[in-house]
């Protein structure tokens, strides 16, 4: 059997005539309004309970009405529990924080343009050797000072619920792994404000306080975070099947393919269609709503 999970981010609401119609065509066998999350976004959800129709039926008839509607949605084994899994994997850029930390560090060197370009073509996955695409970023900030990371930091912000489900995720068990095509310069700091378990990020390389233009080290690429999803889940003794991989981009595929249940946040197309559920109006803490007490 199988629910089905419909979220809404404040100021909307979940329209009474809008479920009822979901309903008509999904056949639950109840419907049960779940409690609102205690976040810095707000939100309202419902789980239709053990719907009577295939779930690809649904997951096809779905998505038009979430776009017209601003719905989130997704179809779930029943008696699904967060508890049931041991990992929660989290890229970094536009997923755990609110900007792509190497195009603001382009902007504050006077190269967004370029940088954001390579970026947006690598996250769409028309550069397909993600490594490539980060060194011709890198050495358009050679000579950059630390001084600009410092003001990067200082302007980044998590995204909506991230505390909220790193919080949930601990509580049920769970180790917390940041894997990034990042950088340490930003992980380090993450980790120790959100005490997360595990980083794979790439290390900028530096002389005489200013970046080089080059990272040291093996590229944490699409295959890289992949590798670090399954090389934690080795260390903490838990199969792939038990960690969950939320990410946006791309280079995020390989990482939520490993794993047992993969949410794509805010992402691109592709990245949704991969993953085995999406969230496009909701904050990172309505992952929770999936799962069943």
């Amino acid at each position: 059997m199988h629910h089905l999970v419909l979220q809404v981010a404040a100021p909307n609401t979940l329209n009474a005539d809008l479920v009822a119609h979901i309903a008509e065509f999904t056949q639950p066998s109840g419907l049960e309004k779940l409690p609102n999350l205690q976040s810095d976004w707000g939100a309202q959800a419902m789980r239709l309970r053990n719907i009577g129709v295939d779930p690809q039926v649904a997951r096809s008839d779905l998505p038009a009405i979430a776009r017209e509607h601003g719905l989130d949605w997704a179809v779930v084994p029943a008696g699904l529990r967060l508890a049931d899994f041991k990992l929660l994997v989290l890229d970094m850029d536009s997923t755990l924080v609110a900007m792509e930390t190497i195009d603001e560090l382009g902007a504050a060197s006077g190269k967004k343009a370029q940088i954001a370009a390579i970026t947006e073509a690598a996250m769409r996955g028309e550069i397909a050797d993600y490594a490539e695409s980060l060194r011709r970023r890198l050495a358009l900030l050679a000579g950059t000072p630390e001084s600009v990371l410092e003001e990067v930091y200082a302007r980044l912000h998590l995204n909506p619920g991230a505390e909220a489900l790193i919080a949930a995720a601990k509580a049920a068990g769970l180790k917390v792994l940041l894997a990034t095509g990042g950088f340490t310069w930003f992980t380090e700091r993450l980790q120790q404000r959100l005490s997360l378990d595990f980083v794979a990020a790439n290390t900028l390389e530096w002389r005489e306080s200013k970046l080089t233009g080059h990272a040291l080290g093996p590229i944490v690429d699409a295959q890289g975070k992949r590798q670090a999803l399954l090389d934690t889940c080795s260390r903490i003794g838990c199969t792939p099947q038990q960690a969950i991989a939320i990410g946006d981009g791309a280079n995020d595929l390989a990482m939520m393919k490993a794993a047992g249940l993969s949410v794509a946040y805010h992402a691109k197309p592709t990245v949704q269609d991969a993953a085995s559920t999406a969230l496009n109006v909701c904050g990172l803490d309505a992952v929770r709503c999936l799962f069943e007490a």
